[in-house]
């Protein structure tokens, strides 16, 4: 059996056709299809990158994708070895590994047992996601060469002898395949319960979104815990509930949960139940712009409203697009705010920038004729970091205002 981290054959050499030195000497890790030659065809795979002559570095050439050229490590760096890919591949993951689970052996597991172990490029392994939820590991890839690059079995093995609470270890595919996924160790149970700032969640991880839950909000879904006493709180695009769940151990008087699955309408509900909240909650299955709108029509009033859509903006083509989207939700979202009422607005879309997300809110405070206090800002927490030279991998954004 292979015992490697990494999965690799002899690698071939690939010739950029322009000059990214720079760029990756800077630490930024990708190469998009413009940098080559379209003419010239290879496998994916681990390759090394070439440039006039020079071997700058080893990573994984994606074919199919215009991100095309993803860098593990550069010969500059001292665990380069010329003349043994398979050690420099050995000494680069025991490297990154190492350095990602030095930061996650920071959480008390009392208090949070749900955690990302490894977040791609953001710990130097790129494509690779590894969430932890109490005892289950879940695996997933963003490109299905990664599934062949990065050995499931070893990276189980990793995983358990980090942290030995983990009984199964899962590999997620995505939902819109035949095969869902699959039991690297143990077996995946049909409810995976976990607890996040020692509030309980559930999860069925098999059909659930991503590996499971939105870990990637946990610091400002506990924000929201501190401001929710005695609130009737609307959680807009709730997914499985994680504001709601919050907002009601913070004390809301009143929450109601709104999206369009009802499979997520239904987890909400049982999040409610397995922590024993008896807050007064509403839970609505339908479209979260259409029930805006209604809301609207009937001049509803909330003291704190939570609006997280989904991305509106996949790529850079769409960011305009995606900007005013955000603009009218969010300006709608403030229309049901009351007088001194908070307001939060979230983006998880990469290609809008914190500086564009802002002008975004504001944009929309002004379309409303209201002003605002911002009490905080937030983004992703510290389990999931990104390279300094890498920007747009800080995707998420996060903002609590006060209607003034």
């Amino acid at each position: 059996m292979n015992s490697a981290a990494i999965t690799f054959q002899d690698p071939q050499t690939i010739e950029l056709k322009r000059d990214v030195t720079k760029h990756l000497k800077q630490g930024h890790r990708w190469i998009f299809a413009n940098c080559f030659d379209e003419g010239r065809s290879f496998k994916s795979g681990i390759h090394l990158l070439n440039y006039k002559g020079e071997i700058l570095a080893l990573g994984i050439w994606q074919a199919d994708t215009q991100l095309r050229f993803r860098v593990l490590v550069l010969t500059e760096e001292p665990i380069f070895r010329r003349n043994n890919m398979k050690r420099t591949l050995e000494l680069y993951f025991e490297n990154q590994w190492r350095k990602a689970v030095e930061i996650r052996q920071t959480f008390d597991l009392s208090v949070t047992n749900s955690f990302r172990l490894i977040n791609g490029e953001g710990d130097g392994l790129p494509g690779l996601i590894v969430d932890v939820y109490n005892d289950t590991a879940v695996i997933k890839h963003d490109h299905a060469i990664m599934e062949k690059t990065w050995n499931a079995q070893v990276i189980a093995e990793k995983i358990q002898a980090a942290f030995p609470q983990i009984k199964c270890v899962y590999l997620k595919r995505r939902n819109d395949v035949e095969e869902k996924g699959v039991n690297i160790v143990g077996t995946l149970a049909p409810e995976v319960q976990f607890l996040e700032n020692g509030v309980l969640f559930a999860s069925n991880i098999r059909d659930a979104a991503k590996t499971g839950f939105f870990l990637d909000q946990r610091d400002n879904r506990k924000m929201i815990q501190h401001f929710a006493k005695d609130k009737t709180v609307l959680n807009l695009f709730s997914y499985t509930g994680g504001f709601s769940i919050f907002a009601a151990k913070g004390g809301a008087k009143e929450v109601t949960s709104v999206d369009i699955a009802k499979v997520a309408i239904q987890a909400v509900d049982r999040n409610f139940e397995i922590n024993g909240l008896k807050t007064v909650h509403h839970d609505i299955a339908t479209d979260a712009f259409a029930y805006l709108e209604q809301l609207n029509t009937e001049k509803k009033k909330y003291d704190l409203v939570i609006t997280d859509p989904p991305s509106f903006a996949p790529n850079e083509k769409s960011v305009e697009q995606a900007k005013a989207a955000y603009t009218k939700v969010f300006s709608n979202s403030i229309k049901l705010v009351n007088n001194e009422g908070l307001f939060a607005a979230s983006s998880c879309s990469s290609h809008i920038s914190s500086k564009e997300f802002m002008e975004i809110c504001q944009e929309a405070f002004s379309r409303v004729r209201k002003k605002a206090t911002l009490v905080y800002i937030g983004g992703q927490p510290v389990d999931h970091p990104y390279p300094l030279a890498m920007s747009e991998l800080r995707y998420l954004k996060f903002a609590l205002f006060r209607l003034d």
